[in-house]
């Protein structure tokens, strides 16, 4: 005889990585902010601790509060990401934009390509990377002749 439905073992649910939800209708900061901790798969509790944010005013960005700079910041940082405001260029200087044109026509970029590849070396986003290497000199400097 069969037993009934409810004595039946049921299969265990696949697991959720993260519980975190992206919200909807918030900005694309808190988005990101959010996205991250999904795919890190991190949880209020940690980023809270790691960033030094409150967990009720992290979660409270879900809904109700807009994050400062601050606070934004932090988070962003515990994440692993730089929150870094870039500007456009037609807020550059002339001669700023003109030197940027002449680097991105030398190297096949776009000018905002070039502007982001400046941020990300004044950010210090490459530091740790390997020092190129140094060509030897095609000819042996010149020495200065002696005074006789």
């Amino acid at each position: 005889m069969e037993q009934p439905s409810y004595r039946r073992r049921r299969k265990p649910k696949p697991g959720r990585i993260s519980r975190i939800t992206v919200p909807d209708g918030v900005s694309p900061h808190v988005k990101l902010v959010f996205a991250e901790m999904q795919r890190q798969s991190l949880t209020y509790g940690q980023v809270a601790e790691r960033s030094g944010v409150l967990l009720p005013t992290l979660k409270a960005w879900r809904h109700k509060n807009a994050p400062g700079l601050d606070s934004l910041g932090a988070v962003l940082d515990s994440l692993g990401w730089t929150f870094v405001p870039v500007p456009r260029e037609e807020v550059l200087p002339e001669d700023m934009r003109a030197g940027l044109a002449e680097i991105a026509e030398r190297y096949g970029m776009s000018m905002p390509e070039t502007i982001q590849g400046l941020i990300s070396v004044i950010t210090g986003i490459h530091d740790g990377l390997s020092e190129p290497v140094a060509s030897e000199p095609s000819e042996p400097p010149t020495e200065p002749a002696a005074a006789a």
